[in-house]
């Protein structure tokens, strides 16, 4: 179902639970919020909000905040405070997430597949406040807004039980900000870069090329010495058997790193030469591989890697992190890259737990009209 299409129906629903407000008192701007901190003060034993969005000021201050605060409060007193948020407005809904969840309020985003539009309270079972007016300073000071409050136990029951089935994601939405290693949006941007190495199934080339950033990170240097024995070791080689055509152990390992090396220079990736290297990339990193990637345990193969780090990237521009979404008509555009290597590579991302995807519903006559699929980044399992 389309989001306009929930929308419609939520109005309806809405409009048959909600019949009695006709009758009811009208509240606007300030007395709006006047009267929902008198309530939501007064509260003893629980609260439900359900708002497009909540915008609270940087700074505090504001009477948005003050709506906040009362809800911290009221949970400091005993108070059961549940809330849920519009998934689409993570820009906007971010500081009052993040500040209710530190104060453990129980707080959700509702999932990607429908649109939660209702601007909604109730307390204690039976005070409602319902109407048009989403928590803002715009709302509440500059726009014509009405909201309808009753004292009505079966509107507030009711109203609950319709809030409490709506479909809520129950992971975190925002994840912390993770320190790692960052690398330039050009290497999936240019054609003559990664691409390049994905085309080629450059599996080994592509581990290597990442891990000398890391290299690079913890060294604080933009050129270094190749330690060709440490690189092996952590590229996963390992001697077994017999030597065969290597002098030694040491032999056995520069030659792997050393191959892999002039095909990254010949790629253009990195200069290479008489033992140190550096990276051929602008000082603009836009993504951040983060320390636990060379922590994984599991197989990855190179179209999942590759469209891992394409993950990064996008959720890293959204405004909705650790969420993004694009039509993977776009992605073959943008990155240069078949459908084939899109899909495959974040089907593994998504079975192997990497990533979470949210695929909107074919709807009739001729199942086309379907948006892109929503993904979440979601670390890699433990």
């Amino acid at each position: 179902m389309s989001k306009f299409k929930s929308l419609f129906f939520t109005c309806i629903i809405c409009f048959l639970f909600f019949s009695s407000f006709l009758f009811a008192d009208i509240l606007c701007g300030k007395t709006y919020q006047q009267t929902l901190r008198e309530y939501i003060t007064r509260a003893k034993g629980s609260i439900v909000v359900a708002m497009y969005f909540i915008i609270l000021e940087p700074g505090g201050g504001g009477p948005i905040n003050e709506l906040v605060d009362d809800l911290v409060d009221a949970k400091k007193r005993g108070v059961d405070v549940r809330v849920i948020l519009e998934d689409s407005k993570f820009k906007e809904n971010r500081l009052a997430y993040q500040k209710l969840k530190e104060n453990g309020i129980i707080v959700y985003f509702d999932t990607p597949e429908h649109l939660l539009h209702v601007k909604g309270v109730v307390i204690d079972d039976r005070y409602v406040f319902i109407g048009s007016a989403n928590w803002s300073r715009a709302a509440i000071e500059d726009n014509y807004e009405v909201t309808c409050f009753s004292d009505s136990l079966e509107d507030g029951l009711a109203f609950k039980e319709y809030v409490e089935g709506i479909p809520f994601q129950n992971k975190d939405m925002f994840l912390p900000s993770v320190e790692g290693v960052a690398i330039s949006s050009d290497f999936l941007l240019l054609p003559e870069t990664g691409r390049r190495l994905l085309k080629s199934q450059a599996v080994k080339q592509l581990d290597l090329y990442l891990l000398l950033f890391r290299i690079r990170r913890e060294s604080g240097e933009a050129a270094f010495d190749v330690d060709y024995d440490v690189l092996a070791k952590a590229m996963g080689y390992t001697v077994r058997g017999k030597l065969g055509k290597y002098r030694n152990q040491h032999h056995y390992f520069y030659e792997r790193i050393h191959r892999l090396l002039v095909r990254l220079r010949r790629y253009g990736l990195i200069d290479y030469k008489k033992g140190v290297v550096s990276l051929n990339t602008k000082d603009s990193p836009s993504i951040i591989i983060p320390f636990e990637y060379w922590d994984y345990t599991g197989e990855l193969s190179m179209r999942a890697k590759y469209m891992y780090l394409i993950c990064l990237y996008e959720a890293g521009r959204s405004s909705r992190y650790p969420c993004w979404f694009r039509s993977q008509k776009d992605m073959e555009k943008l990155y240069g890259i078949s459908d084939t290597t899109i899909s495959l590579g974040l089907l593994e991302l998504e079975e192997k737990g990497i990533i979470e995807v949210f695929r909107d519903k074919l709807t009739p006559p001729d199942f086309s009209d379907r948006k892109a699929n929503v993904y979440k980044i979601l670390g890699f399992p433990g």
